[in-house]
């Protein structure tokens, strides 16, 4: 028991769990030995691998004894792999930079801990070693543009937090009403018939994010800044008027 934890990177009490419940069968005896085999080592990998995207032990043993009954469950993963893989930009420009040129980027001598500990809390930065890597190399670096030209990061990144909660707000309406066009099966597995169906219906939804984003934040700018500029203007307008009388 000890040895099949350790190879598939959990604990010997969580594996116990696993086997109360039944996801994990019970081992082969010889003589007083347990011998565990690669099966257990599959569905182990397996369960761990879904309860880290959000399923619940139930709802895996659901999944497991779906393929047990002759469901093919390299399909049901598929629409899991669908739903759960990160979406990317298509032109998305990852990358890794050092602290060094964060603070070169910025026009820093010191990153505040503070500002750094909130970049990373969001996502922009994630850690790795002495290197932070970025999703989007070309927004840190308009980013560091506006900072350098007078804007503070501490404004940059209160914006993003108002961002991520209002796109997190949407995403979660968007999602359900879509699911309400495409879900008629309750809190049951979708039939392996269906599947492909549900899933390419999936990808395409995805591939609208892209788009529709940067087209409605484009939109919404210009006409939030062409709105701060007429009302700028007409106040400059009425000053000049009432200076001549």
């Amino acid at each position: 028991m000890e040895e099949l934890s350790v190879l598939a990177g959990t604990t010997v009490r969580n594996l116990r769990a696993f086997q109360d419940k039944g996801i994990i069968p019970p081992p082969a005896k010889r003589g007083r030995q347990a011998v565990y085999g690669e099966a257990h080592l599959y569905r182990l990998q397996l369960l761990l691998r879904l309860q880290s995207r959000g399923y619940s032990l139930n709802g895996i043993k659901e999944l497991i004894d779906a393929a047990e009954q002759g469901r093919n469950v390299r399909e049901l993963i598929g629409l899991d792999t669908v739903i759960t893989t990160p979406l990317m930009p298509s032109n998305s420009t990852p990358g890794t930079v050092t602290n060094a040129q964060l603070l070169r980027m910025f026009g820093y001598k010191r990153m505040p801990k503070v500002l750094l500990r909130q970049a990373v809390d969001l996502g922009f930065l994630l850690p790795e070693g002495r290197r932070y890597r970025v999703g989007e190399i070309l927004m840190l670096e308009a980013a560091a543009d506006l900072v350098k030209n007078g804007i503070e990061l501490t404004d940059l990144l209160e914006i993003a937090r108002r961002l991520r909660e209002n796109m997190d707000r949407m995403a979660e309406d968007i999602t359900w009403r879509l699911a309400k066009s495409i879900d008629s099966y309750g809190s049951d597995i979708p039939p392996q018939k269906d599947m492909p169906r549900i899933a390419a219906l999936i990808q395409l939804l995805r591939r609208l994010v892209d788009p529709v984003l940067l087209f409605e934040g484009k939109r919404a700018i210009e006409s939030a800044s062409a709105d701060l500029y007429k009302q700028r203007l007409s106040r400059t307008i009425d000053q000049a008027s009432r200076k001549l009388g």
